[in-house]
C-alpha cells in the first residue's frame, strides 16, 4: 500500500496550481494578443463627465471659455460646465468682458459682441481684432491665467525615455518614436512638467501608426499618456485625429493649469481641455468645429 508524506502532497498540489496558473496566463495572453490584432483604431485618454452633470444653478452662473471663437465650455467657482449647458442655462452671454490670451501673454480685455450656434457648436464674435493667432478668452479678472511659464523647449534624449515609459502596453502596436514638439511648464508651483507631442516614426508591428501627447512629471521621473490615437490604415481613416499642444493655463482659477489640446481630422477641428486631478490629467471639456 502506497503512502504519501505531507511534503509530497503539498508539492503535488503546488505543481497542479502552477500548471493551472500557467494555462490561465497563456489563454489570457492569447486573448489579449488577438484583441490587439483585431483592433483597427484605438483612442486612449482619461475622462470625467463633471461638466455634463453639473447642476443648473452652477450653469446659470457660469462664464464661457472661448478658444478661437469657439465656446469650449464654461466655468463657475472652479466648476466646469459643458458648452451646450452654458448656452441653454447661463445668465451671462452678452456684453461680457473677457481677458484674451495668446501663448505668450494677456493681449487685453475685450467684449463678447455676439453669441450664436452653428450646427452643434456655440460660437462668439468678440471685439478682439486679431484673428490670425490662436487665443483663448476667460472672464476678465485680476487672476492671470498664464502662470504656468508654458514655452517650447529643446528636445532632450530623456524625452524618448518618457515616451517609451508612457506608451507601456500600447508599444505592442508601434513603439517607434518621432518627437515633434516639446514644451515645458508648471502645473502649479511644485509640479514642473514636460509635455511631448509624438508620432510613430515608421509603421508598427500590426501595420499601423499612432500619435500621442505625453506628459512627464520631472520631479517624479515618470510619464503617462494624456491622449493616444492609433490606426491601422491611415490612408482610409478620415476621422483619424492629429493632436497638437496649444496651451497650459489656469482656466478656472484653482491654482492648477489645465492642458488644452487640438485634434484635427480631414473635416473637423476639436479642442480638448484636460484638468489635473489626483496626479493625472483628465479630459473634462471637449467641443468640435465641423467642416462644411
Amino acid at each position: 500500500m502506497k503512502t504519501y508524506s505531507k511534503e509530497k502532497l503539498k508539492l503535488k498540489r503546488a505543481m497542479i496550481f502552477l500548471v493551472f496558473l500557467f494555462v490561465a496566463l497563456l489563454i489570457a495572453g492569447v486573448v489579449l494578443l488577438f484583441t490587439f490584432c483585431l483592433k483597427d483604431n484605438i483612442e486612449v485618454c482619461k475622462e470625467k463627465n463633471d461638466a455634463v452633470t453639473v447642476s443648473d444653478d452652477v450653469a446659470a452662473n457660469s462664464y464661457p471659455i472661448i478658444i478661437d471663437n469657439l465656446v469650449v465650455g464654461a466655468t463657475y467657482n472652479s466648476r466646469w460646465v459643458s458648452a451646450s449647458k452654458y448656452y441653454l442655462k447661463s445668465n451671462y452671454k452678452n456684453d461680457i468682458e473677457v481677458s484674451v490670451y495668446n501663448k505668450e501673454t494677456r493681449a487685453g480685455v475685450y467684449k463678447i459682441k455676439e453669441l450664436y450656434t452653428s450646427g452643434d457648436s456655440v460660437f462668439v464674435n468678440t471685439s478682439y481684432p486679431n484673428y490670425i493667432d490662436e487665443y483663448f478668452a476667460l472672464l476678465s479678472s485680476d487672476n492671470y491665467a498664464l502662470t504656468s511659464q508654458f514655452k517650447e523647449a529643446t528636445f532632450e534624449e530623456k524625452d524618448n525615455e518618457y515616451v517609451k515609459d508612457a506608451l507601456g502596453i500600447y508599444g505592442m502596436y508601434n513603439n517607434s518614436i518621432s518627437v515633434k514638439k516639446v514644451y515645458s511648464g508648471y502645473i502649479n508651483l511644485n509640479t514642473p512638467v514636460r509635455i511631448i507631442s509624438v508620432t510613430s516614426g515608421t509603421k508598427g508591428t500590426f501595420g499601423g501608426i499612432y500619435n500621442a501627447v505625453v506628459i512627464a512629471f520631472t520631479n517624479e521621473n515618470k510619464a503617462e499618456l494624456v491622449q493616444y490615437n492609433y490606426t491601422k490604415d491611415f490612408e482610409n481613416s478620415d476621422d483619424y485625429p492629429l493632436s497638437s499642444i496649444e496651451f497650459l493655463a489656469d482656466l478656472n482659477g484653482d491654482g492648477n493649469s489645465e492642458l488644452i489640446l487640438r485634434e484635427v481630422t480631414e473635416f473637423n477641428v476639436t479642442y480638448n481641455i484636460f484638468e489635473y486631478q489626483e496626479g493625472s490629467y483628465y479630459k473634462i471639456l471637449t467641443e468640435t468645429m465641423k467642416g462644411k
